[in-house]
Parts: C-alpha cells; sequence; structure tokens
C-alpha cells in the first residue's frame, strides 16, 4: 500500500521522491553533505491502508483527532492524493522487525572503540555518556534507528541518521530491501531499494491502472528507470 501525492499518481512506483532532501529513514538523499553518503533510492511500502495514510501524513497511533483532520494534526496542507494498492514478492529482505534482530550487527559494532577525539570532545562539552556511547546492543541499535527522530542529524548538521548508515550496510551486504515495524502506524512496512531487487523479486499495482500510467511494475529490469536518478542534478548522480 502506498500515498502517493496526486501530481506524482502516473508513477506511483516510482522511488524518485526518496532521492530528495534528507532522504528517508532508510535511504540517504541529495542533500546530506558531500563526502558523508552518496545518495542512493528506496520505495516505502506499508502493510496496509492505515499505516500508509499514517506513515505518509506522520500521525502515530496514539494520536487522536478530536475535530481536526489527520492533515491539521501533521501540519500539512490541505493536498489531493492517490492510494494505490499493490501485490509482489519480495526476497532477499533484512527482517528489522525486533531488537534481536539486530543482535548481530550490534556484536560487530561493539568491537569498535569511541575515537579519541570523541572522547576528548565529551569530556570537554561535558555530554554525558547517555547521551553520547557507542552501540553495543541490538536494543540500542534498534532504538537509535526506529524509536527516535533520524531527521535531528541531517536537518541539524547535514550528517547522516543511525538509520542511513545501517541501511547503507545492508545494501553492501546484498540486501534488496529492509523489513520494519512502523513507527506510527499499528502494521509493518518495506523499504526497497529497486537497485538492488532479485531476479524473483517484484511490486506490482493491483488491478488496472489509468492507460498514462507507464510502469505498472517494479522489477529487476525496471529498477534502474524507477530508482530516479534522472531527477537529480548531473553532479550528485551515481
Amino acid at each position: 500500500m502506498r500515498i502517493v501525492t496526486y501530481r506524482y499518481s502516473m508513477e506511483p512506483l516510482s522511488a524518485a521522491g526518496s532521492l530528495h532532501g534528507y532522504g528517508g529513514r532508510f535511504n540517504a538523499g541529495a542533500d546530506l553533505d558531500p563526502g558523508t553518503l552518496d545518495p542512493w533510492p528506496a520505495l516505502y511500502i506499508a502493510e496496509n491502508q492505515e499505516t500508509a495514510f499514517r506513515e505518509r501524513f506522520q500521525i502515530a497511533s496514539t494520536q487522536t483527532v478530536d475535530g481536526l483532520s489527520p492533515q491539521e494534526l501533521a501540519l500539512a496542507r490541505s493536498t489531493s492524493y492517490s492510494t494505490v494498492f499493490l501485490n509482489g514478492q519480495l526476497h532477499d529482505l533484512f527482517d528489522m522487525t525486533s531488537p534481536s534482530s539486530l543482535e548481530a550487527v550490534a556484536k560487530v559494532l561493539g568491537r569498535i572503540r569511541m575515537p579519541a577525539k570523541a572522547r576528548f570532545l565529551q569530556k570537554k562539552l561535558r555530554i554525558s555518556a547517555i547521551d553520547l556511547r557507542m552501540i553495543r546492543t541490538g536494543q540500542q541499535l534498534y532504538d537509535n534507528v526506529l524509536t527516535r527522530n533520524w531527521r535531528t542529524l541531517p536537518v541539524q548538521f547535514g550528517l547522516p541518521a543511525a538509520g542511513h548508515v545501517l541501511a547503507d550496510l545492508i545494501r553492501a551486504a546484498g540486501f534488496g530491501g529492509i523489513l520494519y515495524r512502523s513507527t506510527k502506524g499499528p502494521a509493518r512496512c518495506v523499504a526497497v531499494f529497486p537497485g538492488a531487487l532479485s531476479s524473483d523479486s517484484f511490486v506490482e499495482l493491483a488491478g488496472d491502472a489509468p492507460v498514462s500510467v507507464k510502469h505498472v511494475r517494479l522489477d529487476i529490469d525496471s529498477g534502474e528507470e524507477l530508482s530516479g536518478w534522472d531527477t537529480l542534478p548531473m553532479k550528485r548522480q551515481r
């Protein structure tokens, strides 16, 4: 399930939007500082309609409407959008639906020691060990990626978020996407990396599409075209 702004409804399977700005939770956008992470696209899909809606408008499950529309609660201006139902099968997904799924990754990260310069700055700036510490457990990694506001580092400093760094490692390991629990809705979501799909993975529109829709299926053949690289300035393309 995807909710797409109406002006882009003719390309509901395009991941181009994820390349702009700072990206998404699991993909780096073009506005990150040069020399950090190069951008890559992700197509974000929700398991059901409520989760897709809450993710699109960033409304947590605990929020109530109380006379305000969901769009008003999300501080979003009124706009038309399309709801798109999808079918498909995806293989080679990294399962990040629980902290235990990250224990093996955390064990590797736990071998990395905090740089001496970071320890010096921590002491000089009187930063507590709670606010600045190395990842040691799957729970710590899970919390950093999925429960904290991932936009803080990109927006304030132009630096990759924890989810960006982790997703980059997951991509390098050959996974075609990340399965995770929505931070807003009750169901799961998946971030699909269009250029890394296996030959037996695909996502397609459910039912007949308008004749003007060019792509009705995302797979290994259409992945590059739906990645959206042509929407970036030439200097920031791969």
